[in-house]
């Protein structure tokens, strides 16, 4: 009796250590974006799991969030360290999934709050710092978000009238600051994108733009 009692024991500890692997969130910026940004995609398939194609504009934006942040730690938005950490989605996405994924999504919240923050979203005070914030978030997603979903393709059609809309005033005002040339420009545009990252949620941020400036 007392071998068949520690030969279940042993079994049990066999079949634990078979399963899920327990995760930490990695120290380096970009895997640590990365990292939670699978567990976003992984949180939202398991929360809609009769959506076969593509998640909404909302699950696609929260989980390119985490990129975003990542961009815009430390100064202006990096476009480079964006798509860094969307390189590295595709190369730590099976150690996470296979691993207890879940128990990182508090973590996550965690680490990046703006993530989850759709209440008391602010846009600029200045008139030009809110033009040239929503022409960027929209410009950004427009080029970024690709889906087949008909909502979330509305979402992005509404931007990019916003953006057209837009772009006379932006480019106007740009010009008075003398920022004429491409470098200035999008040295100006990426510094406004990094700001407008950090508000909260895109997709709430970006409803927020459309409202006014649409």
């Amino acid at each position: 009796m007392r071998n068949g009692i520690f030969t279940a024991s042993a079994m049990a500890l066999l079949l634990a250590g078979c399963g899920p692997k327990q995760l930490a969130l990695p120290g380096d910026p970009i895997d640590k974006a990365a990292t939670c940004a699978v567990v976003s995609a992984a949180s939202a398939r398991a929360g809609a799991p009769n959506v076969k194609g593509d998640l909404g504009f909302d699950a696609q934006t929260r989980i390119l969030h985490y990129a975003m942040l990542a961009a815009s730690e430390g100064g202006p938005f990096s476009a480079k360290k964006a798509s860094e950490v969307v390189g590295r989605m595709g190369e730590v996405e099976k150690a996470v999934t296979d691993g207890k994924w879940q128990a990182l999504m508090a973590p996550c919240d965690q680490a990046y709050p703006e993530v989850k923050k759709t209440a008391g979203i602010e846009l600029p005070k200045g008139k030009f710092d809110a033009e040239i914030g929503c022409y960027s978030l929209g410009d950004f997603l427009v080029k970024t978000v690709t889906t087949s979903d008909p909502k979330a393709q509305e979402q992005l059609a509404a931007l990019m009238k916003m953006r057209r809309d837009l772009d006379g005033s932006v480019g106007s005002q740009l010009k008075a600051r003398g920022a004429a040339g491409y470098e200035r420009t999008l040295e100006l545009k990426q510094g406004a994108l990094g700001r407008m990252t950090k508000l909260g949620a895109p997709a709430e941020t970006a409803r927020i733009c459309k409202n006014r400036f649409a």
